[in-house]
């Protein structure tokens, strides 16, 4: 029988999905922020480059956030 109080450890997979997920995901939605400041701004590749390293650094961290709580 299986104790419910003690999670079991994710797999290497599952976690290697995960990971690449959060930096794909966070990525993608900062462009497309960006995108849209672009276009609503009338600036073409100002915002959407921000918003690409915003995305690119929450990413980042939505990562070792979940890795370090793994540990």
């Amino acid at each position: 029988m299986v104790n419910e109080r003690t999670p079991i450890p994710p797999g290497g997979l599952g976690v290697g999905m995960r990971v690449g997920m959060e930096l794909v995901m966070a990525t993608m939605i900062g462009t497309g922020l960006g995108w849209l400041g672009d276009r609503y701004f009338g600036t073409k590749p100002i915002v959407m480059v921000i918003g690409v390293l915003i995305g690119v650094a929450a990413g980042l961290l939505n990562v070792h956030r979940y890795l370090k709580r793994l540990e």
